[in-house]
């Protein structure tokens, strides 16, 4: 049954990685501006970062530039912690999975000591199996929220691209995030 709970998630975080990379551009005409990562390229032509950044400030002023920066760095935030926090829960089920064995291993190997013999080893585990799998938590947490980040940062930036290729779009719109006064809830029209 875990087996099976593991490849479900595994796959569920593959097709949430995969949505939150995907970039698609509907009916491209030329001059249109097309969002490559975290640049921008015109007519099949991707600009160096200053270029995209001036781009930006001069399609929509300092605070456009501000923003496109806000949601690169939030991105790269979201790519960090991802594989990072992947990795960390990775190796924490693995490190618990490993004392799991070598305690089973080592109850084998002493099980002729006794049962307060076999008590011990599982005694000398017990802290190293819950130690993994506490390291394994922070990383499950840490991946989780660079997804959140990450798929936060590609929708922010698809936004300010599509509102830079038709600019009658600029849609009002209420985010959750980093503020100036801190973090909460963010109005922008």
């Amino acid at each position: 049954m875990r087996k099976h709970l593991h490849l479900i998630l595994a796959a569920a975080l593959l097709l949430i990685g995969s949505a939150a990379l995907a970039q698609t551009v509907p009916d491209w005409q030329p001059g249109q501006l097309v969002r490559k990562g975290t640049r921008i390229a015109v007519d099949s032509v991707k600009l160096d970062k200053p270029a995209t950044l001036l781009l930006l400030e001069d399609a929509g002023g300092p605070q456009l530039r501000a923003d496109w920066e806000k949601y690169c760095a939030q991105r790269g935030w979201g790519i960090g912690l991802t594989a990072g926090g992947f990795t960390l829960a990775a190796g924490g089920l693995f490190y618990s999975m490993a004392m799991v064995v070598g305690g089973a291993v080592g109850t084998a190997l002493v099980a002729v000591g006794g049962d307060e013999a076999v008590q011990g080893v599982w005694n000398g585990m017990s802290p190293r199996i819950n130690g993994g799998m506490i390291v394994a938590g922070v990383g499950v947490a840490a991946g989780v929220t660079g997804v959140v980040l990450l798929i936060n940062g590609n929708t922010h930036l698809r936004r300010i691209v599509k509102d830079c290729n038709d600019p009658a779009s600029g849609a009002v719109t209420l985010s959750f995030g980093p503020t100036p006064s801190g973090i909460g809830l963010a109005l922008q029209f």
